[in-house]
């Protein structure tokens, strides 16, 4: 039987799974899709839900009194596996009844569950540099060099990323440190008598930045209807990828400018 209490505490649940998945980087319409699967699991079945990638909107009418929550997204990073964990809750929670304390203490335990350590992810970054520098035609040498550049680029974001929020301001520090890098390690092979392709090296390290998870969810949400969302992402994808090209075409203007025009 439901009362003021329990539509208050499974609209709290599911505003909070919704919340956990989107500061994850899910898209919209996933969120909204798992929010109204709890709600009308537990007999709420006219809720309301608006999502987009910077809050989340939901009301709810029973007996003539309207509850509405409007809950701010803030922070936003990729972590697929949290999103995995509120699905496989929200799987969960809709066929067994699940105490409200209980529900919120798993949800709690799924928002604060460990992420990847820290030298994993600069570690992988630097091989996912690595190996995009093959991709694109470049040498061993090449991908040992774009993979330490790779590493620091990932490691400035992260320590960037600690102290604000911008993403605009991560993406072009990212980017000018990897070019820098790649023009040092360029000049000491040439100093060796070692042969390596600068483009190679920025090409390769700069694609652990490029945002492919944001054009995707962009054009998914595109795709279903959702043009606020749609166009969001899309708008940040763009300003990504413009801190990244000012970020390395900032040093290579001056590295000409400090050459003479020889690159």
């Amino acid at each position: 039987m439901l009362n003021k209490k329990s539509v208050r505490e499974v609209l709290d649940i599911a505003l909070y799974a919704g919340q956990i998945m989107l500061e994850s980087g899910a898209e919209t319409y996933r969120v909204e899709e798992t929010i109204e699967r709890i709600c009308i699991s537990k007999g709420l079945t006219a809720v309301n839900s608006f999502t987009i990638p910077t809050g989340i909107f939901l009301s709810y009418t029973f007996e003539d009194q309207d509850f509405s929550y409007v809950r701010r997204i803030k922070t936003s990073i990729i972590d697929l596996h949290i999103i995995s964990m509120v699905n496989t809750f929200s799987r969960t929670y809709v066929t067994e009844d699940i105490p409200f304390e209980e529900s919120m203490k798993q949800l709690k335990s799924i928002r604060t569950a460990p992420h990847f350590p820290i030298l994993l992810q600069y570690v992988s970054g630097g091989v996912g540099g690595g190996f995009f520098a093959l991709i694109y035609g470049g040498s061993p040498l090449e991908a040992f060099l774009a993979f330490v550049t790779s590493f620091f680029v990932v490691l400035t974001v992260h320590q960037i990323g600690k102290r604000t929020r911008a993403f605009f301001l991560k993406n072009l520090g990212a980017g000018m440190v990897n070019t820098v890098l790649a023009i040092l390690f360029v000049e000491l092979c040439n100093s060796f008598g070692l042969t390596a392709d600068i483009n190679n090296i920025i090409i390769g390290s700069v694609m652990p930045l490029v945002p492919g998870v944001a054009i995707t969810n962009a054009l998914r949400d595109s795709i279903s209807g959702d043009f606020v969302s749609g166009v969001s992402k899309l708008s940040e994808a763009f300003g990504i990828a413009l801190a990244i090209a000012l970020g390395v075409g900032t040093i290579l203007h001056m590295r000409l400018l400090m050459t003479g025009g020889v690159l």
